[in-house]
């Protein structure tokens, strides 16, 4: 997969460039959906498939003070994107002068004179340019005037709902990271340095990773116990994650700490990957460690079932 940061230089000429484009924070199902209609066409018309996407999340742009956190990095998108078999991606930088762009503008000097858009395929919710001008009903206006052929594709639903990144964000706030592994296809996941914390969990026997997250623009799922699986030097193991302020210790800093079943090597200063799989509980303060204990050997066989019972 070819990857170019802004258009200069872009992408070389294509005869047949078939083009989607969006924030696609998450590649969800909606957005896999999108992307498998891009591979399906350009392989039919022996054309290139491009992905426009945007750095940062246009609303940090727009309007800061409601920027989504987000469900993935640059790192995590294009890793995801690479094996969905699409060709190339290209991320605009976006930033107000790329806001003040009117839809018009947008299509004409960017999709059609430097991309060579021949099929545009975009989401039923998409919209974009100045004050959100270019939908489908200008588009359709506009395909023919251009030369360019387009495919406005129907949202993938579950349980009634359109599966869009707003949900996602929404459900794992919520603590749903059942729900969010199905609408995305995949287990959240979380990265994080591993750092010391107070060795709390060592004197109640239980050690666990404490993480200072890569980023801390990325959703993080509401406070709770988890069924988890970690990835670790490029093994995967099962484990327990809290996410929370450790109320039966009256602190107010939210931690994300996660127990490895089976496993007791040094980690620190090591980056990790936590995939979330089911929600135990809720957080909960306890009288003392000694009742802390007893529900975290609770917390964990329920967990290693979980874990089991998928097959993991």
């Amino acid at each position: 997969m070819r990857v170019f940061l802004g258009l200069n230089p872009s992408p070389p000429a294509t005869a047949y460039a078939v083009i989607t484009q969006g924030a696609f924070d998450g590649i969800h199902r909606g957005h896999q959906k999108l992307i498998d209609r891009v591979n399906s066409v350009a392989r039919q018309r022996n054309g290139t498939g491009i992905l426009v996407t945007f750095e940062p999340h246009p609303q940090r742009v727009i309007a800061p003070g409601t920027a989504p956190p987000l469900l993935t990095t640059r790192e995590e998108k294009l890793l995801l994107l690479e094996a969905t078999g699409l060709e190339t991606v290209v991320i605009l930088p976006f930033n107000r002068e790329l806001s003040d762009v009117e839809a018009e503008d947008f299509v004409r000097d960017v999709l059609v004179k430097t991309l060579g858009v021949k099929f545009l395929i975009l989401g039923h919710d998409h919209a974009f340019g100045l004050r959100r001008g270019g939908r489908p009903e200008l588009l359709r206006k506009m395909a023919p005037e251009l030369g360019f052929d387009l495919e406005i594709v129907e949202a993938v639903t579950d349980n009634g709902e359109a599966i869009t990144s707003t949900l996602i964000r929404r459900v794992l706030t919520d603590g749903g990271v059942e729900r969010a592994r199905a609408l995305l296809g995949r287990p959240y996941s979380l990265q994080g340095l591993v750092i010391k914390g107070d060795r709390r969990g060592i004197n109640l026997g239980f050690p666990t990773a404490n993480l200072a997250l890569r980023t801390l623009e990325k959703c993080v799922p509401g406070n709770g116990v988890y069924a988890v699986q970690s990835k670790v030097r490029d093994r995967i193991y099962g484990g327990a994650c809290s996410i929370g302020t450790r109320p039966t210790f009256t602190t107010d800093t939210q931690t994300v700490e996660v127990h490895l079943f089976d496993f007791d090597d040094d980690i620190y200063g090591e980056y990790i990957e936590v995939m979330f799989h089911a929600r135990l509980r809720d957080e909960e303060a306890f009288t003392g460690p000694e009742a802390l204990r007893k529900q975290i050997e609770n917390d964990v066989m329920e967990a290693k079932r979980i874990l089991a019972q998928e097959g993991n």
